[in-house]
């Protein structure tokens, strides 16, 4: 992932990527469920690489109010951009709509889950922040899995 902006995203920006292969994120404290993983590297454009440590479920609110559950989320420690993978939905049956300067996720039913508006620096990001985990474990049922 690259970009050209003159300061780091913020911690809750999530850049939806497409030439990331998978979902991931360096913050540990809203993964909602999580499981080690072994030798799992993630190398970066610039040659750089750093380490997955766990794979796991993080639920997150939009700033609209809408609620997703991302699964298959890497933690790796020190990784300073959150990357929501566009392939890793592709693949899970999610449909992608770019037009008008937006680019919008639709579940396997259609609905709209998440709608970007393309940056100044031509990439798609969206600013979510973890839901309560204590809220979240009691009110799974209703929110959207991505």
């Amino acid at each position: 992932m690259a970009y050209d902006d003159d300061k780091q995203p913020e911690s809750t920006v999530w850049y939806l990527d497409s030439g990331c292969s998978t979902h991931m994120t360096g913050r540990k404290d809203w993964f909602v469920r999580m499981q080690k993983v072994k030798n799992r590297k993630i190398k970066f454009a610039d040659n750089s690489s750093l380490e997955a440590e766990c794979s796991g479920r993080v639920a997150l609110r939009g700033e609209d109010g809408r609620e997703v559950v991302i699964e298959e989320v890497l933690y790796v420690p020190g990784l300073k951009t959150n990357l929501l993978s566009l392939g890793q939905l592709l693949q899970k049956g999610y449909v992608m709509k770019m037009e008008n300067n937006g680019l919008s996720i639709f579940n396997q039913e259609g609905k709209e889950v998440i709608q970007a508006e393309i940056s100044q620096n031509r990439t798609f990001k969206v600013v979510m922040e973890a839901v309560d985990h204590h809220c979240f474990t009691a009110a799974e049922e209703g929110n959207e899995w991505l």
